[in-house]
């Protein structure tokens, strides 16, 4: 049986076997870096995105959730679950984040779970709630060896959630672990390019779009200078 044929007696028999499913787009929220949102017009809404770099300081991920919240706390209430307890009031404060419309959970602190695990019981909670137009979970300071346990079925569940949500829920990671439940996964390297006094003035920032679900596929690199501004 040639391969037309085969086609032909399967649509029969399955009429949506071939059928391409487009996943509707409900619009997204940018990251107010003008080069990442002419790649991807920012992050998706009902929909988890992943923003991924290395353990180091310098990788990129922490700047790019930084200018993020500053650009969605224009206009939308925002929560950020730092597992790690590593974010920098002045760093926010200095990109222009909205503290009115801020949400900043601390993890590790007062309530006798691990981190990770306090993390994703209150995404869930916040999740919930559908108070929130963008929920960013922090994790990337945390061991890989403790965030690679994560199994799948949780990935696949808060994908789930926010699919009937008007959220975007991004985590920041050192690597993708949602597979196919993200809806937008984000890689990025940095080195710094100049120096003013002891502080870092811009970065070279290297991004990768290695999914977006809006599309096929995508698999490209942009390099350009991020300024940073000075606290």
């Amino acid at each position: 049986m040639n391969p037309a044929t085969l086609r032909k007696v399967i649509e029969t028999k399955l009429p949506l076997a071939f059928a391409v499913y487009e996943r509707k787009d409900y619009g997204r929220v940018p990251t107010g870096i003008a080069k990442i949102d002419n790649l991807v017009s920012g992050v998706p809404l009902r929909a988890l995105t992943e923003i991924c770099g290395s353990s180091l300081a310098s990788s990129g991920k922490t700047s790019v959730l930084v200018s993020l919240l500053s650009r969605a706390t224009k206009g939308r209430y925002c929560a950020l679950i730092d597992a790690g307890d590593s974010f920098d009031l002045a760093s926010g404060r200095a990109a222009g984040i909205d503290f009115s419309r801020f949400l900043w959970v601390r993890c590790g602190r007062t309530i006798k779970l691990p981190p990770l695990e306090q993390a994703f019981k209150v995404a869930d909670t916040l999740l919930q709630s559908n108070g929130f137009g963008l929920i960013a979970v922090d994790i990337g300071s945390l061991p890989e060896k403790v965030v690679r346990r994560i199994p799948l079925s949780t990935w696949f569940r808060f994908s789930r959630v926010v699919e009937k949500q008007s959220s975007a829920l991004v985590f920041v990671e050192q690597e993708s672990h949602a597979a196919s439940c993200a809806g937008l996964v984000v890689r990025v390297q940095a080195q710094p390019s100049s120096l003013s006094g002891k502080l870092f003035s811009s970065l070279n920032l290297n991004v990768e779009i290695v999914r977006d679900r809006m599309k096929k596929p995508v698999r490209s690199t942009s390099e350009f200078s991020f300024q940073t501004q000075r606290v």
